[in-house]
C-alpha cells in the first residue's frame, strides 16, 4: 500500500515538473521575437569602444583650468569633439552590424554632453549600423559635472537614470524594440538580439544598487535572460563597464566589479566565452573558467583604440585591435590644426608628457646620476605606453625584471608607489593583449 502511494506521488511530481517546465519553454519561446534581419550573413562583425568621456564643446574653452584637470591619464580631452567625430566617420566607412559602448560616455555626465553624443550617434543609426550602450560610473547623477572656463568652472545639470534611458532610448533603451528580449527592473542592465542566432547581455554596474557591485535581484534577472538564450539555442556575448576579471594587480579595487566571480561563474555555467569591458584605459585580455575579459583602451588615449569583433557562431569569435586614424579624417576633410592632422605623433606626445609629470618629482629626489635618472625615466614612461596599447609581448625581451634599469629602480626607489607601478608592469602577464581568437 505504502510503495503504491509511493509511486503516485512520483507520478503526479513528474507531470507536475513536466507541466511547469513545458509552461516555461512556452513563456521563453514567446519571449523572442521573430524578427526578419534582412541578409543572413554567416558572421557578425562588431565594433567595441569605452571610455569615450565626451563633454559638450560649449562647457569648455579648453582653458588652462579644463587643461590640468580632466587629462590625468594623457587623454586629449581638448580634441574629443573630432576624436568621436572621426570615430564615426570611420564606422560609417567600416559599416559594422554592431557597435557596442561599454560607458563612461561623457566626460562628467553632464546633461547637454549626453544630448550633444546622442545627436552623434544617430548619424550611425540613420545610415543602418546599430549602436548599443551602457552607462558607466561618470555618466548619472554626477556631482562633478562642470562648466569649464578659464580659471574657474560651473556646476552644471547632469542626469538620472530615467533620462538615460530616454536620451539613449534609440541605442537599446527603446522599451517598444522589438530586439530587445528583455529590460532589468533593478538596473539599466538588458538583452538584446543582434542577428537570428546572436544576443548581446549589457550589464549595467554603475548606478543605484550596482555601484562597482551587481544586485542580487540583477543577478536574478541575468540567470533568467541567460536560460533564454540557452532554451533557443542563442550564443551570448556579455558587456560591462568595470571588469570581471583582474588584469593587473594594481587595478582591482575600484576597477574589477566586487562580486565579479559570481558573474564569472554564471557566464562559465551558460558558456559565455567572451566579455567586453572597459574603465581601466588600459588595452588587456584575462581569462578564467573559459570566459574571456577583454577590457578595451580609451579611444581618447594613445594608442586610441577601438576592438573589431568577429563572432561565427558556430566555430570562432575573434577579437583584434585597431587605432582610430584622426589624422585621415582631418586631411580628408581640411581640418587645419596640426595637431589633428599629426594626431598618432600628438597623442603620443601627450601621454609622455603626462608620464614625465608623474615620476619626475620622485626621481629628481633619489641620489642616482643625471644618466641614471634619465634612463629611469625613459624606462618607466616608455614601458607605460606599451603596457597601456596592449603591446608588451613585442618588448618582454627588455621590460622586465632582468632590465639593469628596473634594478635601478629597485635600488633607488623601493617601497614607492611609483615601484610598485613598474613592478606590476614588468611581472604582468607579457602575452598579446591586442588580439585573441576563441574557439567555440
Amino acid at each position: 500500500m505504502i510503495f503504491a502511494v509511493l509511486i503516485a506521488v512520483l507520478i503526479i511530481s513528474f507531470f507536475i515538473l513536466w507541466y511547469r517546465k513545458n509552461k516555461y519553454i512556452k513563456t521563453i519561446k514567446k519571449t523572442i521575437p521573430n524578427i526578419e534581419f534582412g541578409i543572413k550573413k554567416e558572421k557578425l562583425q562588431i565594433v567595441h569602444v569605452s571610455d569615450l568621456h565626451f563633454i559638450d564643446p560649449k562647457l569648455t574653452d579648453s582653458g588652462k583650468y579644463f587643461a590640468r584637470n580632466p587629462e590625468k591619464d594623457g587623454r586629449l580631452m581638448q580634441y574629443i569633439d573630432q576624436i568621436v567625430d572621426s570615430f564615426i566617420l570611420e564606422m560609417i566607412e567600416k559599416n559594422p552590424d554592431l557597435i557596442i559602448i561599454s560607458g563612461d560616455l561623457t566626460y562628467n555626465g553632464e546633461k547637454t554632453s549626453h544630448e550633444k553624443l546622442s545627436k552623434k550617434l544617430s548619424v550611425l543609426k540613420s545610415k543602418g549600423i546599430e549602436v548599443l550602450l551602457i552607462p558607466g560610473n561618470h555618466d548619472i547623477d554626477n556631482k562633478e559635472a562642470r562648466d569649464y572656463s578659464g580659471e574657474k568652472y560651473e556646476k552644471v545639470e547632469s542626469i538620472s537614470s530615467e533620462e538615460f534611458s530616454e536620451i539613449y532610448r534609440d541605442f537599446g533603451y527603446r522599451e517598444d524594440e522589438a530586439r530587445l528580449i528583455s529590460r532589468d527592473k533593478n538596473s539599466l542592465s538588458y538583452m538584446y538580439m543582434t542577428s537570428p542566432k546572436q544576443c548581446v547581455l549589457m550589464i549595467e554596474s554603475s548606478y543605484g544598487k550596482n555601484i562597482n557591485y551587481i544586485s542580487n535581484q540583477t543577478f536574478n534577472w541575468i540567470q533568467k535572460v541567460l536560460n533564454i538564450a540557452r532554451e533557443n539555442n542563442l550564443s551570448v556575448i556579455s558587456v560591462t563597464h568595470q571588469n570581471i576579471l583582474a588584469h593587473n594587480k594594481m587595478f582591482i579595487e575600484g576597477y574589477k566589479i566586487e562580486n565579479s566571480m559570481k558573474l564569472v561563474d554564471i557566464l562559465s555555467e551558460y558558456n559565455v566565452r567572451l566579455n567586453l569591458s572597459g574603465h581601466m584605459h588600459l588595452q588587456h585580455i584575462s581569462e578564467n573558467q573559459g570566459v574571456v575579459d577583454a577590457s578595451v583602451g580609451c579611444i581618447a588615449l594613445y594608442p586610441n583604440l577601438y576592438a573589431n569583433i568577429t563572432v561565427d557562431r558556430r566555430d570562432y569569435i575573434e577579437y583584434k585591435t585597431e587605432s582610430l586614424d584622426i589624422s585621415k579624417w582631418a586631411y580628408k576633410y581640411g581640418w587645419k590644426n596640426s595637431d589633428l592632422l599629426n594626431f598618432k605623433e600628438k597623442s603620443k606626445e601627450k601621454f609622455e608628457f603626462f608620464g614625465e609629470t608623474m615620476f619626475s618629482n620622485l626621481i629628481k629626489s633619489i641620489p642616482a646620476s643625471s644618466e641614471e635618472k634619465k634612463d629611469m625615466e625613459k624606462f618607466i614612461i616608455d614601458s607605460s605606453i606599451a603596457y597601456f596599447s596592449g603591446n608588451m609581448d613585442k618588448y618582454k625581451d627588455y621590460y622586465n625584471t632582468d632590465n639593469e634599469i628596473y634594478k635601478e629602480w629597485c635600488r633607488y626607489c623601493e617601497n614607492t608607489p611609483e615601484m610598485a607601478y613598474l613592478n606590476s608592469i614588468c611581472t604582468d602577464n607579457s602575452k598579446c593583449h591586442n588580439k585573441i581568437r576563441i574557439n567555440l
